[in-house]
């Protein structure tokens, strides 16, 4: 038995104690929670040898707990007073007197648990340790709970219960004081019982057996109790005590139950990454690691078991079928894709079979623009054909490589053989760009223009130039162009009646406005209203600036 579990004796003073009372004078002390088998209510040992291996250890439910926290109470022996525990370490009420039959001692304890059961129950915080023993209670106290008690003339001691007066026992001592002191020790016993209880609540840690025990043990000591004293107050205090454990119980669950929650979120989370990669695109899906996580799925099941909250059976079993499922399919779907995969395969190597025959069959051609054209079609077709195995794709595009670069390589050394001719056309067309750069349009347009159309005629005799610098001669000719063909339209603007037309009478209407708001200028200052003075000035300036705009236009036409 556990330091925290060991009963303490109430204080029993034998020289006011008849020599051989019996049994039922004694008052009903705080009983002791026992289990069926013998070993204490509550006990670790005991509760995980009743668990199968490897079940978790089930744990009352809230409404269980209160269920036995207003229950009606445990028989009691009548032999001996029982003895008070549990988690507690309660105190005892009045222990036997003299001559009363000792306790009978505890059945054999069960025997140890598999480790399997250990395992399922979670490690908790030891109780605080048992107070030390009150041997003596201050007379004052004494005095205080024997006015709630009286004795009748038949020796029946009655306790005044709130509104009711209850009978708790039977006395043949004379002496009324003497008879109900044991009685009011034992209701000290009850509030030191309360005391230790309160004390056991404040520890910062529990387990939900030993707040079960606390429940079990108030209920117990608490119904009806063979004491003398302010029983309503220690009922009340207990009902305090009892709504502590059951809002500490709750607590327990609300944690236990958040647990719950985030394993079964993470095993939900672990069983929808399989089912999304069965859910995969065979197409899309990297076969080598998606094996290896199929692989590995069951391993890390068993892991997140072991190590993570256990869930309750029926929501594991559907997650595991889930599991099963998942996997039953991916195995079926890589059959099913490799399968498909070897006629693709044989697909492919027929149509890249046709394209290399095509390739081949043109490899001689001295066609070079059309073969060239025919052989660029050819590797659009070879890309957008299927892929086959890489060891057959490999051997089958080096043959088509090959056709091709026979063909290329005939061509290039046709193309080197133009190469000379070209620098020389090169040279001659860069000649002309000196002379046609030198001609200037703004002095002479028509010699401009007649010069220009004798270098266009001589460059197109010249022939092609090589790719590289065909773009830049071209560039620069362009240019020479635009100068020219620029120069005539500025000519033809010049020269055209009826821009001028257009000009000149702007210009005149132009005066006639600027005579008009001049003469409203003039009557504002003689007003002197600054805001008309100021808005005819802008009118007359913005007129102004209109008609040199125009004036100018005007000399640009000449």
């Amino acid at each position: 038995m556990s330091e925290s579990e060991s009963p303490v004796t109430a204080s029993t003073p034998a020289e006011k104690a008849p020599e051989a009372a019996p049994a039922q004078d004694a008052p009903q002390a705080p009983a002791r929670d026992e289990a069926p088998d013998g070993a204490p209510a509550g006990d670790p040992a005991a509760d995980a040898a009743a668990q199968p291996d490897g079940a978790p250890a089930a744990e009352p439910e809230p409404a269980e707990a209160e269920h036995a926290a207003e229950s009606g109470p445990a028989p009691q022996a009548e032999s001996a007073p029982a003895e008070s525990g549990g988690p507690e370490g309660a105190p005892a009420a009045p222990g036997p007197r003299p001559g009363s039959p000792r306790p009978a001692a505890p059945g054999p304890r069960p025997g140890a648990p598999s480790p399997a059961a250990l395992a399922a129950k979670k490690p908790s915080a030891a109780l605080l340790p048992v107070a030390p023993p009150v041997t003596e209670y201050d007379p004052e106290q004494v005095a205080a709970a024997t006015a709630f008690g009286a004795v009748a003339e038949d020796g029946t001691v009655t306790v005044q219960d709130g509104t009711q007066v209850r009978a708790i026992g039977q006395t043949q001592e004379t002496d009324h004081a003497a008879a109900l002191e044991p009685f009011a020790r034992g209701y000290l016993d009850l509030v030191a019982f309360l005391d230790l209880t309160q004390t056991t609540l404040n520890a910062p840690e529990h387990t939900q057996n030993e707040l079960n025990r606390l429940l079990e043990n108030l209920r117990k000591n608490m119904k009806e109790p063979q004491v003398v004293g302010d029983i309503p107050a220690l009922r009340a205090r207990a009902n305090e005590l009892r709504e502590q454990a059951k809002e500490k119980i709750r607590a327990l669950e609300a944690e236990r139950a958040k647990g719950r929650e985030e394993a079964t979120r993470r095993r939900t989370e672990f069983v929808e990454s399989i089912e999304a990669l069965v859910a995969t695109d065979p197409e899309q899906i990297s076969w080598k690691n998606a094996g290896e996580t199929m692989r590995q799925m069951v391993p890390t099941w068993k892991q997140m078991q072991q190590e993570d909250v256990s869930l309750d059976r029926p929501t594991e079993d559907a997650l595991w079928k889930r599991l099963s499922a998942a996997r039953a399919t991916f195995d079926r779907m890589r059959k099913q894709f490799f399968s498909q995969l070897d006629a693709k395969h044989a697909e492919a190597a027929q149509a890249k079979e046709e394209l290399i025959a095509r390739a081949e069959a043109m490899q001689d051609s001295t066609d070079w623009g059309p073969t060239v054209r025919a052989y660029k079609a050819l590797m659009d077709e070879w890309r957008s054909a299927p892929r086959g195995s890489r060891k057959k794709d490999d051997a089958q595009w080096k043959r088509f490589k090959a056709a091709q670069d026979t063909f290329f390589q005939a061509r290039n050394a046709d193309l080197h053989e133009t190469e000379a001719e070209q620098r020389e056309n090169l040279a001659v067309k860069e000649a002309l760009l000196g002379e046609a750069e030198s001609i200037d349009p703004g002095t002479d347009l028509e010699r401009a223009k007649k010069a220009l159309r004798s270098v266009q005629d001589r460059w197109e005799e010249a022939g092609k130039v090589p790719r590289g610098d065909m773009r830049r001669i071209d560039d620069r000719l362009r240019a020479v162009e635009r100068a020219v063909k620029n120069a005539e339209q500025d000519e033809w603007r010049r020269t055209d009646p009826r821009t001028r037309a257009r000009v000149e009478g702007a210009s005149s209407q132009l005066h006639s406005a600027i005579a008009s708001y001049q003469e409203a200028l003039d009557e504002a200052v003689a007003g002197g209203d600054p805001a008309k003075i100021a808005e005819a000035e802008a009118a007359l300036e913005a007129r102004k600036e209109w008609l040199a705009v125009i004036e100018r236009s005007a000399r640009d036409l000449g």
